[in-house]
């Protein structure tokens, strides 16, 4: 039976990746958001605008991050209603290495992995003229 932390943090490796991704695209989100803001500001200020002030924009142009995972294969089988395999996977899953996870799950060191990711910003497709 799987333990509280095995259903949180164990997650197929994509679904990792996935929400690491997002997680900057959040990020950069609220900076440009707040970067509207700020020039909204400065326009509905007769003063600030005044002075021909801009907000400042902030960009990741990449994102570098290194993750220690645990990694495990974890097969599983579908069977029609005779008992028969018709359907045959194999995951790769991923939990974060460190002390808790090690010792619930009880990891060894030796099977832990570096996973080295870049996220790249890449400017928007060209738009199409209707």
């Amino acid at each position: 039976m799987p333990t509280d932390i095995e259903d949180v943090l164990v997650r197929p490796l994509g679904e990792v990746l996935a929400k690491v991704a997002d997680g900057v695209a959040q990020a950069q989100r609220t900076m440009d958001l707040a970067a509207i803001a700020t020039q909204t500001l400065i326009d509905n200020d007769p003063v600030l605008s005044g002075y021909g002030l801009q907000a400042t924009w902030y960009h990741m142009p990449e994102v570098t991050l290194e993750l220690r995972l645990s990694l495990s294969l974890q097969r599983s089988a579908k069977t029609d209603s005779g008992g028969r395999i018709v359907e045959r996977s194999l995951s790769l899953l991923a939990a974060p290495h460190n002390a808790r996870v090690q010792n619930t799950l009880g990891l060894e060191v030796q099977g832990t992995s570096t996973l080295k990711a870049r996220i790249v910003s890449v400017p928007p497709p060209p738009r199409q003229s209707a």
